[in-house]
């Protein structure tokens, strides 16, 4: 028992540095806003037919087909998190190489599902975007 004494100081220490690693690690735990608190207005007019809107500031894409239906896709690669970038084929993570078309669908893994949609509505020319 003599041999296995400990300090009230290294104690202290021994108690705080996991406390303190652990309250470090919240920050990437915790989301850094809530889901659906912001809308977004965009006008109708600004998205190219066949081509896309993209809005990094706000994490999302809105792409026009060549039919003229709207869809607003999140830029965050379904596979690990990563935000993807936008390419003339459709959407690309710099991270791992998956590969999404203008719609989200995966066309090239590792991610297996496709890109989230993001909930919208249009009226008179212009498109509400929760995020």
């Amino acid at each position: 028992m003599a041999g296995n004494t400990q300090t009230r100081r290294a104690f202290l220490v021994s108690l705080t540095l996991p406390l303190l690693g652990l309250a470090g690690l919240w920050r990437f735990l915790t989301p850094t806003r809530v889901p659906g608190s912001r809308r977004l207005s965009v006008p109708v007019s600004d998205v190219p037919p066949g081509g896309a809107l993209v809005l990094p500031e706000d994490g999302v894409a809105v792409t026009r087909s060549a039919g003229g239906e709207l869809n607003v896709l999140s830029l965050t690669c379904t596979h690990l998190g990563c935000r993807v970038n936008a390419t003339e084929a459709g959407f690309v993570c710099p991270c791992h190489g998956s590969r999404f078309d203008h719609l989200g669908r995966v066309q090239q893994g590792p991610a297996q599902a496709p890109l989230r949609q993001v909930a919208h509505a249009q009226d008179a020319g212009v498109l509400r975007i929760t995020v």
